[in-house]
């Protein structure tokens, strides 16, 4: 790295970590008070911990990968100690996608150097508009909170599950959404395992927002498989009956 470069990585680094320190502080406020007693467990967003992104004590390696002598992606790490030997243990990568001087995406890492949290901005104004949060235990995602209205407050939130004995397979259980702005959640979408997704069971409203569940409709619920809705094929035209052909070309080379 030239030295142009490593000075250039020093400054945005800074202004990245404190930059990331608001967003992440705002985002855990809002967050905080989006609980729903009403429609069953309460929604909990973990808190974010923004020292994880901030310089202070950690040894930073920034990358050029556009080759315009700034640069577009940070690493950061800790030294960590194990008995006589030392290792240096990620905690924060930051990343430049556009390389207009501002991070659009953010991904923080706990003790061990796992994924902890994910944080994207998608439409490259600067603030981050979706996390996605990961379980310590199980490396897995468990939430997406996402600001859609871009006001960096949360407004929807999507709780995944994972089915513990068929392979960890993850399924959507339930969405959240806060349609007035306070922060609180009024419509909740619930969902049922079904195969290898989550099918959806039922839409409830709050419509007056005083957390209180106004309206209900239930999904259809799933068609029965038969032989008539499986598109079961007509008696001979089984594997021997030729290829089924769907436009005038593959009839033609049929016949």
């Amino acid at each position: 790295m030239s030295k142009t470069l490593g000075v250039v990585a020093a400054a945005m680094l800074v202004a990245c970590g404190s930059g990331g320190k608001k967003d992440a502080q705002s985002g855990g406020e809002g967050a905080a008070g989006a609980t729903d007693p009403v429609v069953g467990a309460p929604l909990i967003v973990p808190k974010i911990d923004p020292e994880l992104c901030l310089t202070d004590g950690k040894k930073v390696a920034a990358f050029d990968l556009n080759g315009d002598e700034k640069p577009d992606v940070w690493k950061l790490y800790v030294e960590k100690k194990n008995g006589a030997a030392t290792s240096d243990v990620i905690t924060c990568k930051q990343v430049d996608l556009d390389h207009n001087g501002k991070q659009d995406f953010v991904e923080q890492y706990d003790e061990s150097g796992d994924v902890v949290l994910q944080q994207y901005d998608f439409d490259f104004d600067g603030h981050l508009d979706a996390r996605i949060h990961y379980d310590r235990k199980t490396r897995k995602r468990f939430l997406v909170e996402r600001d859609t209205g871009h006001d960096k407050k949360s407004d929807l939130w999507e709780e995944w599950s994972y089915d513990k004995d068929g392979g960890g397979k993850e399924w959507l259980s339930r969405v959240l959404r806060d349609r007035n702005g306070d922060e609180r959640p009024d419509y909740w979408e619930l969902y049922r395992k079904q195969g290898d997704d989550g099918e959806l069971e039922a839409i409830l409203y709050d419509d007056d927002f005083d957390g209180k569940v106004e309206r209900r409709d239930d999904a259809p619920p799933p068609a029965k498989v038969n032989d008539k809705a499986a598109g079961a094929l007509p008696p001979g035209a089984g594997a021997d009956a030729g290829p089924v052909t769907t436009d005038a070309a593959g009839a033609a080379e049929a016949k």
